[in-house]
């Protein structure tokens, strides 16, 4: 893929029911590429690892996907508060165009996304090693009295079988129609597949 063409991405928010074959395709191979150790998730036209996201932002340029981020609207339990939000998940560049600056595109339309949403709160888990490039556009990490919240989730395999993980760190939040200081106290309990 040529810079000037790497210069000019066209970014698009697609409801999941308006996506075609070849739309999930093209995710689906662009995931596989970033990230490869779980590139047997993404195949042919499976272009989730989880939950099937609501809604994606997709940059293309020409029929090639080149940046993409799932969304979601769903419950989560935090103590005994049920908490509507948006999961955020698959968020990728291609190996091809990291370190361009799409990231940071991509993550300004996921927060057009979310607005549009009108969710109290976009949350997403992640690595400590990607946690920077998060926080730089504004996710903050969701702690009480300066600790890290405790979240369970259930990682599955590709195949469906489900464990139960318990996890400290990784999980930010990205403030919506509330303000972060508004987010419940107590355990966090992702009920359901993540995006």
């Amino acid at each position: 893929m040529s810079d000037a063409a790497v210069s000019a991405p066209v970014f698009s928010t697609v409801a999941e029911g308006d996506l075609s074959l070849d739309d999930h395709e093209a995710i689906a191979s662009m995931l596989a590429q970033a990230f490869p150790s779980y590139d047997h998730w993404y195949l042919s036209a499976r272009s989730w690892a989880g939950m099937q996201p609501e809604r994606r932002v997709i940059a293309r340029v020409d029929d090639v996907v080149v940046a993409h981020a799932g969304l979601r609207r769903q419950f989560v339990a935090v103590g005994t508060t049920d908490l509507l939000v948006a999961a955020v998940g698959m968020v990728a560049v291609s190996p091809d165009v990291q370190k361009t600056g799409l990231g940071a595109e991509l993550l300004r339309h996921v927060d057009t996304a979310l607005t549009d949403l009108r969710v109290p709160f976009g949350v997403l888990e992640t690595g400590e090693a990607v946690q920077g490039f998060y926080r730089s556009a504004g996710w903050l990490p969701l702690e009480r009295d300066g600790l890290p919240i405790t979240g369970h989730f259930t990682a599955f395999s590709a195949d469906g079988a489900g464990v139960l993980v318990t996890q400290q760190e990784g999980w930010l939040a990205r403030e919506g129609t509330s303000a972060l200081a508004e987010w419940p106290e107590g355990v966090l309990h992702w009920n359901g597949q993540m995006v």
